[in-house]
């Protein structure tokens, strides 16, 4: 045996199992045929003459991200094919829309094409273009053909057959093969493909073929069911493995960790490539280790443990309330490479059963956070929603695209859901942060922050904000200060009638706006019957002077174009937008909102009308008559502590009202959660420090928090209880007014301690 064999095995040895053969090669004529002929996705080669197979170490085909395999395809030649469905449409060739059949000759063997061919037919579509590439095992590519259409089936009557000389193509002794992109048909339009063909020469003798070993447990032990494919311990470097899994009864699966504790990912199916021996541990963690009183409590930062919480709760259908508490931490669905194929290393996730509630333990402390490297509207939030009664109370949800200037599609919350309500939170992206897509779902928003450059709060249903502060992020911040043109929203309300479910729009009363913008506007329609309303808005000094709109390409700004009159994407579905505007002040209270301002909105119809209402037309945008079976403002409803007091080593306390919880914390960190009808708890082995009680309402979502030893008195620091730290007048339809006229008012006077009275006044 010379040296360098010696060294060979060593080297094996050491790394992994060495398997030896002594088949020589010698110039063998062979042909690699996909026939695809079952119309299902991974199917395999066969090798004529059919001992080349021992000299090719695995084969396979692989399907972008943009096609699915949908079943077989019978030509009227008689052929049965393959169906590659076109997901979305693209108009370029990508990784994402390929279609690859591979072969890798064993370790000392070299494979030389020498000739493709292959067969493809187009289906009730006149849009397509097809590629075709050689794959060097150096991965450069030599190029076959571009642009293609493949003959139409039924009309073309036959299929097309491509057929290229690869003669003096250099040989591979790697991973090597032929690659055809499938582009430029619409979405759920089809290209059959079959019979491909890679006929080549195979060439020299068979050397040690390194394999690896795999070892998969469960921890705890019998706490769910793993299953690998291909099955087996030993595998071939190089070697793809999916592992799958399964919780049982009363665990959660928590993710993937390797020999030293790190988790690899929380996938299911987790698939890898075989390239050392390895040994992974699937982990679960019981459900009861989560669960604190009605509460599955995440552990600070523990995205997997999120995740799981989320897997648990869509598992769970009976209907009742379920409660997911956050302590405060990031948590990080790292970064999304491909809208098409999903996120690495996390994903994201779908709250999808009815009555969730997603609870933080404090707005600024709790992050959950996505990096997307693609825009994309309806494919980059962490969060989706599509149950109804969500309640989220006291996060933020940040998505971390790089925009840089003007486009960046990047939502952070998905909102496909009906009853949703959020309270304390913060959405912050660039383009699209807020993304209500359902047609007549309603959804409210209270004491919320919205922060974007354009439309970034954009889509359809009945969306009230109440009290929210929106902020226009400056657009193009690499050429400075207070750059580019911000829209704040985009309705695209697809019910024509305003009294009708999913006919009001977005509807903003007592907002606050700031912009860091060259200019913004309120918004701009974006098909459909587009609707919106801003009433009772209260601007800062600098969106006081930035307010209006530029649509002269950079020329000019008009300030009278409080919104843009120009719909987006106009089409014979997208209709004139109805845009009003009630009552907009300054800081200082004084109403700085035109007494009148008529605008033309064009679109496939033009309209021309005044914007601005009179408060006799405000009734309709009242929360009551937008919601006439519905209270969110109740069910956001804060809980007040009134007492806590610190006994020894019995901290007691008292709530204003019931509540569904009780949320300890000692020096601003949370210690547990207690049910609703306790009204103590003994810290006796807890952290030491300053003790703060936090109550819950029926949703989950906790109030103020009072220290040890205070009461709401002591808790308020500027004023007494009783004093009146503000009054506001509002119609009797519940719409504020700063400029009282004659008439029937309601007067609010907020105290110092967050409680409220009212009487009615006569205005003579």
């Amino acid at each position: 045996m010379n040296t360098n064999r010696l060294y060979y095995l060593a080297f094996a040895i050491m790394f992994g199992t060495v398997c030896a053969f002594a088949q020589t090669a010698d110039n063998i004529a062979s042909k690699a045929t996909w026939k695809l002929d079952l119309g299902t996705a991974n199917q395999t080669a066969t090798f004529s003459p059919s001992q080349a197979s021992d000299f090719i170490l695995r084969d396979y085909m692989t399907i972008g991200s943009e096609l699915t395999v949908n079943g077989v395809a019978n030509t009227t030649d008689g052929l049965t094919q393959t169906y590659f469905k076109q997901n979305s449409k693209k108009s370029a060739m990508s990784d994402n829309n390929a279609v690859c059949f591979m072969i890798e000759p064993k370790p000392g063997i070299a494979f030389t094409p020498t000739h493709i061919s292959f067969k493809a037919s187009r289906w009730v579509t006149d849009d397509c273009k097809m590629d075709a590439y050689w794959i060097n095992d150096d991965n450069t590519t030599k190029t076959l053909m571009t642009g293609k259409k493949p003959n139409r089936d039924g009309s073309d009557a036959t299929v097309s057959t491509y057929s290229f000389d690869l003669t003096g193509n250099k040989a591979a002794e790697g991973l090597c093969g032929l690659r055809i992109n499938i582009y430029g048909m619409n979405s759920g339009k089809q290209v059959s493909l079959g019979d491909i063909e890679i006929e080549g020469t195979l060439y020299g003798t068979v050397g040690e073929v390194i394999t690896y070993s795999l070892n998969v447990d469960v921890s705890p032990a019998g706490a769910g069911i793993v299953t690998v494919s291909p099955e087996g311990t030993s595998f071939p470097t190089g070697e793809k493995i999916t592992l799958s899994q399964t919780a049982n009864d009363g665990f959660i699966f928590t993710g993937w960790q390797d020999e030293a504790g790190t988790t690899v990912s929380t996938a299911s199916p987790y698939v890898f490539t075989l390239e050392a021996n390895t040994h992974l541990t699937a982990k679960y963690s019981s459900k009861e280790d989560f669960l604190k009183g009605d509460y599955t409590v995440i552990p600070s930062g523990d995205v997997n443990a999120l995740r799981a919480a989320i897997k648990a709760a869509n598992e769970n259908t009976s209907g009742s309330r379920q409660y997911i508490f956050l302590q405060n931490g990031t948590y990080d669905y790292g970064t999304y490479h491909n809208p098409e194929s999903g996120f690495t290393p996390y994903g994201r996730d779908t709250i999808k059963v009815d009555n969730v509630s997603l609870i933080g333990e404090s707005t600024a402390g709790v992050i959950i956070q996505i990096k997307p490297e693609q825009a994309s509207v309806s494919r980059t939030s962490p969060i989706v929603i599509k149950g109804t009664g969500t309640y989220l109370q006291d996060l933020t949800l940040l998505n971390n695209y790089s925009y840089g200037g003007d486009e960046g599609q990047a939502a952070a919350l998905q909102d496909e859901g009906h009853h949703t309500i959020g309270k304390n939170i913060r959405l912050s992206s660039n383009q699209d942060t807020y993304y209500s897509h359902t047609d007549v779902g309603q959804l409210y928003f209270e004491d919320c922050q919205f922060e974007g450059t354009v439309d970034f709060i954009c889509g359809n249903g009945d969306v009230f904000f109440n009290r929210c502060n929106l902020m226009c992020v400056n657009r193009k911040p690499s050429q400075g200060t207070y750059q580019g043109d911000t829209h704040i929203a985009a309705p695209y309300t697809k019910v024509q009638d305003f009294n009708q479910a999913g006919g009001h729009g977005y509807i903003f009363q007592d907002c606050f706006v700031d912009c860091k913008a060259r200019t913004w506007d309120f918004g701009r329609g974006w098909r459909g019957w587009p609707k919106l309303a801003f009433l009772n808005t209260t601007l800062s000094a600098d969106a006081e002077k930035r307010v209006g709109n530029d649509q002269t390409g950079g020329k000019a700004i008009d300030y009278s174009l409080r919104v843009t009159v120009k719909g987006i994407k106009n089409s014979s579905d997208s209709f004139a937008m109805e845009f009003y505007e009630y009552n907009t002040m300054n800081e200082s209270g004084i109403v700085v909102s035109p007494e009148t301002n008529v605008l033309t909105f064009t679109a496939s119809d033009s309209k021309t009308y005044e914007t601005i209402l009179k408060e006799s037309e405000t009734d309709r945008f009242n929360l009551r008559s937008v919601y006439p079976d519905w209270q969110p403002d109740v069910d956001a409803r804060q809980v007040v502590m009134t007492s806590v007091s610190l006994e020894g080593t019995t901290l007691k306390w008292t709530a204003s009202t019931d509540a569904k919880a009780f949320l300890i914390e000692c020096d601003g960190k949370y210690v547990t959660i207690v049910d609703g009808t306790s009204d103590s708890y003994d810290v006796t082995g807890g952290p030491s420090g300053t003790y703060t009680v936090r109550a819950a309402n029926m949703m989950g979502g906790f109030g103020k928090s009072l220290e040890q030893g205070g009461t709401a008195v002591d808790a308020i620091e500027t004023a007494k209880m009783n004093d009146v730290v503000r009054t506001e007048y509002y119609t009797t339809s519940g719409i504020r007014s700063t400029a009282l006229k004659q008439g029937l008012y309601i007067e609010i006077n907020t105290r110092a301690d967050g409680s409220r009275t009212t009487r009615k006044v006569l205005v003579p």
